[in-house]
């Protein structure tokens, strides 16, 4: 019981009490985000006092189920409350299975047992049955104050329900718990899916509740525990879809006697859940194999790694029929392997609150990100530069050789124009050979993975799967040398052109100008960046045919001509290397690219206080 009583003070710390129609408790979900139960928070619209950590914001409910005059609130019972300002917090692991027969369940929430003001209660219940949609919880008392808790599953480890009531007061009498999948029934589907989004990425770069996992049982199903883990990772790399492809597909897994689920499906999870949770088909083929491979069936970066997927979980009676199964599915399609290009990704951050020292983190990207190794030693920029200098070439050495690995880095602001492409690629020995003609270089900017509220998440996740299979110069624009506004008008203008993700820019980000647009793209999530380091300079008078910021965008539109989303770093290592032999367009040869695939995403690493003594963030 030692995982579950560290995943109980990980849930703990997602509770708030919530002083609203009533008083009760509710947990964090999302960024600012707040489950609770209509019966405690009110109707939409109602303001709400949230204390968590013993400071209290208000909020107010933004989906709720319909209270009635007399103050019943029908099934699911549940609200989402906003927070204006949200505070840096965790989030719990969100379960959509449902416990089975006799799983043990733990509640954390308030309660007025003892004294007038409310404190923090826990107990250990035993799943009793079903009791119309909600789930039956015994052997433990449930009070006042409880209502809008977390329920946490000791079989699987995730928040798998909310506390809704007692069956009665002051004896083990248990009660009723919504299943955390009835969510669905309050929010609208394109909130929901980023409010999942942006849980998945929070635990991508907060592993603490991830590492538990592997110590607690594990629900019985069609897959273990690893399968399942590796699987959610990817559905979260797909594109958003309607509801409706969802359930198409789910009946399309299922066959022609499917019965639509109680629950709407807003997103993949969803439709694995309720896959899962049937009765097995006839011919024993398990449904969760039959969903992926049906998912392979669209071009998507990620259709081959499903696939791959599908044939490495297989169970060995089915290992044939998935072969056979992927190659009918596989007809048609074109899997993109730009997507799952390998690639070396070199995380630089600041030295706690030094700004001239840094440290680097250095990952490997190829079906997974994983740590190559983490220099814990804080350096000048000069040293890094030596460091750096020396490693990568022998880490781009050791990936897979069948195309031109990547380098990507993800760096601060100042850092954005280092000249790693120029760096030698054999050091020593070949020196005319260098980096950006032997491998795509591209940068990214630090902030995104370091945005502890997840505030960039949705729009950025959005506006990369809004390029998803486009013509580059379809969705590209540039921002002229000229262009003079404020970043508010930046911000503004970047919302109403909402499907511009593509963007050149006139100048280097070190100048005035092209700092700003910087700062306002990436808080909008513009994935795709590009400038260079020679670009125009502030207020210089030049001819509009002799202006570099014009030759640039010209540039980079006839050579992104019909590139897609994948493309676009070997089309710039491309007008890198013609640059430079005479073939290509001047612009090519000091062009910095900007490309930020929300999914390869390192974790995110131990925050460093002033002391430079690292502690886990919570």
């Amino acid at each position: 019981m030692a995982a579950v009583d560290q995943l109980t003070k990980l849930m703990k710390d997602c509770l708030v009490m919530i002083s609203g129609q009533s008083d009760g408790s509710g947990f964090f979900i999302a960024p600012g985000t707040i489950l609770t139960c209509a019966h405690v928070a009110g109707p939409i619209g109602a303001e709400v006092e949230v204390t968590w950590r013993e400071h209290t914001r208000s909020g107010v409910v933004r989906w709720a189920s319909e209270v009635s005059e007399s103050g019943t609130v029908p099934y699911p019972d549940l609200a989402v409350v906003e927070l204006g300002s949200p505070p840096g917090h965790p989030m719990v692991w969100l379960d959509d299975r449902l416990p089975s027969l006799k799983d043990d369940v733990v509640i954390f929430g308030h309660a007025r047992i003892y004294h007038d003001e409310p404190d923090q209660a826990s107990g250990q219940f035993r799943v009793g049955g079903e009791y119309g949609e909600m789930i039956r919880v015994i052997a433990d008392e449930l009070v006042p104050g409880m209502s809008g808790a977390p329920v946490l599953n000791a079989t699987t480890g995730g928040v798998c329900a909310v506390t809704k009531a007692t069956r009665g007061r002051g004896h083990p009498a248990g009660g009723v718990v919504i299943p955390l999948r009835a969510l669905r029934l309050v929010m609208e589907p394109a909130a929901y899916q980023r409010a999942r989004r942006a849980n998945h990425l929070y635990h991508q770069g907060n592993p603490q509740w991830d590492m538990m996992l592997d110590d607690v049982p594990g629900a019985a199903g069609p897959l273990s525990r690893d399968a399942d883990a590796e699987l959610r990772l990817l559905l979260g790399q797909l594109p958003e879809v309607e509801p409706a492809r969802h359930l198409a597909t789910f009946k399309a897994v299922v066959g022609e006697f499917a019965v639509e689920p109680r629950h709407p499906m807003y997103d993949y999870g969803d439709v694995l859940v309720e896959l899962s949770e049937m009765v097995p088909p006839v011919n024993r083929f398990p449904r969760a194999l039959a969903y992926v491979i049906a998912l392979s069936r669209t071009p998507s970066p990620v259709a081959e790694r499903l696939r791959q997927w599908a044939r490495d979980f297989a169970p060995r009676e089915h290992k044939a029929e998935v072969v056979t199964r992927l190659g009918e599915a596989r007809a048609g399609t074109r899997p993109d392997r730009a997507a799952a290009r390998p690639s070396v990704i070199v995380c630089v951050r600041h030295f706690g609150v030094d700004r001239r020292r840094y440290q680097c983190e250095l990952w490997q990207f190829s079906d997974q990100i994983r740590s190559l190794e983490s220099d814990d030693k804080d350096r000048s920029l000069d040293e890094l530069r030596e460091y750096l200098q020396d490693r990568l070439p022998a880490l781009i050495r050791g990936l897979p050789a069948d195309q031109h690995p990547m380098i990507e880095l993800v760096l601060p602001v100042e850092l954005l124009d280092v000249d790693v492409e120029q760096w030698p690629a054999a050091p020593g020995r070949n020196d005319w050979a260098v980096l950006g003609h032997t491998s795509p270089v591209v940068v990214r900017e630090v902030e995104r993975f370091d945005d502890e509220e997840g505030y960039h998440l949705p729009d950025w996740a959005r506006r990369w799967a809004q390029l998803d299979g486009r013509d580059m110069n379809t969705v590209l624009t540039t921002v002229e040398c000229t262009e003079r506004r404020t970043s508010r008008s930046w911000h503004a203008w970047f919302q109403d052109a909402a499907t511009t993700n593509v963007v050149v820019l006139p100048r280097s980000p070190q100048d005035a100008l092209s700092d700003a647009v910087l700062e306002v793209a990436v808080s909008c999530g513009i994935p795709v960046m590009i400038w260079r380091r020679r670009g125009c300079v502030s207020g210089a008078a030049r001819e509009p045919h002799d202006c570099p910021g014009k030759r640039l965008s010209a540039a980079v539109t006839e050579q992104l001509a019909g590139a897609t989303r994948e493309e676009v770093p070997e089309r710039i290592r491309q007008m890198r290397y013609r640059a430079e032999a005479g073939s290509g367009p001047e612009s090519g040869m000091d062009v910095v690219l900007l490309w930020d695939d929300p999914g390869r995403r390192p974790p995110r690493p131990l925050l460093l206080p002033p002391t430079g003594e690292p502690h886990a963030d919570r």
